[in-house]
C-alpha cells in the first residue's frame, strides 16, 4: 500500500488519543499512514500519584521512543493544543517531514497570557500546592474556553471522556517563566522543515496572536485562521478544512511524492 507519510497525532491536555479520531479518519482518507497515541498515564484508572510527577520532559522522551518504536523516518508530527507545544519540542529532537499545529499551547519563549486563558485555568492555579496534584478542568471552564462553540448536547458528550492531567505539565505550561529548567522552550532553530498553524477565531485559551508568534519563529512556515472555530477545534465542523489546508500546503512546500 501506497502512503504519502506517516504522521503521529497528539494530543493536548486532559485528552486521550481517541479525540483525535475524526483527525485520523481525515487524514487516512487523503493517503496518509497515522498513528495516534496516549501520552503517558492518559488511560483512565491511571495512578494519579505517578501522573501528577511526570514533566514536559517525560511527555517528550515517550513520544521519541515511540517514532524509535514504529520505526518511522521523518515523519509529519501534528500536535493539538499541548500536543503542539509538544511537537515543537520534539521536532528539536528528531527529523520531521513537517509540523502541522492546531491551536498550539506557546513555547516559553513566547507570552501567552491573556485574560480568557487565565479565566479558563485560573481554578488549577489558584489550588493549594496544585503543581503536586492532578488536575481536570470542570464542566463549566471547558464549557466557557476550551470548546464554547459546540452545542451543550456535544459538550455533555465530550466532558466524560476527559481524564486528569499532571500538575507538574500545568505548572510548566501556565508558568513557564517560574520553571528553573524551562522545559518548554524551543530552539528554533532546529526546527528544519515546514510548520503549518491553525488557529482559531473563537479560540480563548491560545488566540490567533499566540499563533501568529510562533509561526514567526520558523524559516518556513504559515499561519491560518478559522474565524467561526473554537480551541478545541478537533470534532468541529471546519477541522477537515483545517487538514486539507495543511496538507495540500505541506504537498506543496515538499514536493512530496508518493512512497511505498
Amino acid at each position: 500500500m501506497q502512503t504519502k507519510g506517516n504522521v503521529l497525532l497528539i494530543h493536548g491536555m486532559w485528552c486521550r488519543g481517541t479525540h483525535l479520531s475524526q483527525v485520523q479518519e481525515t487524514l487516512e482518507k487523503e493517503g496518509y499512514t497515522c498513528q495516534s497515541i496516549d501520552l503517558p498515564m492518559h488511560e483512565p484508572g491511571a495512578d494519579l500519584r505517578k501522573l501528577s510527577k511526570l514533566g514536559i520532559s517525560d511527555y517528550i522522551d515517550y513520544l521519541e521512543n515511540t517514532i524509535n518504536r514504529l520505526g518511522w523516518k521523518e515523519p509529519i508530527l501534528l500536535g493539538h493544543s499541548l500536543g503542539g507545544l509538544l511537537a515543537q519540542l520534539l521536532a528539536t529532537r528528531i527529523k520531521t517531514k513537517a509540523l502541522i499545529l492546531i491551536t498550539p499551547v506557546q513555547p516559553g519563549q513566547i507570552s501567552g497570557l491573556s485574560w480568557t486563558g487565565l479565566k479558563t485555568v485560573w481554578e488549577i492555579l489558584r489550588a493549594p500546592f496544585f503543581w503536586r496534584r492532578t488536575n481536570l478542568l470542570s464542566k463549566n471552564k471547558f464549557a466557557y474556553g476550551i470548546y464554547n462553540t459546540l452545542s451543550e448536547s456535544k459538550q455533555n458528550d465530550l466532558y466524560p471522556t476527559y481524564v486528569p492531567e499532571s500538575g507538574t505539565i500545568a505548572f510548566q505550561t501556565f508558568l513557564p517563566f517560574l520553571s528553573y529548567s524551562q522545559p518548554t522552550r524551543v530552539n528554533f532553530e532546529k526546527v528544519q522543515c515546514p510548520v503549518f498553524v491553525a488557529t482559531t477565531g473563537k479560540d480563548r485559551v491560545t488566540p490567533p496572536r499566540i499563533g501568529r508568534k510562533i509561526a514567526s519563529k520558523y524559516y518556513s512556515s504559515v499561519m491560518r485562521l478559522y474565524p467561526k472555530l473554537s480551541h478545541w477545534a478537533i470534532t468541529e465542523d471546519g477541522i477537515e478544512k483545517i487538514l486539507l489546508d495543511a496538507t495540500a500546503w505541506i504537498e506543496e512546500k515538499t514536493g512530496m511524492p508518493l512512497k511505498n
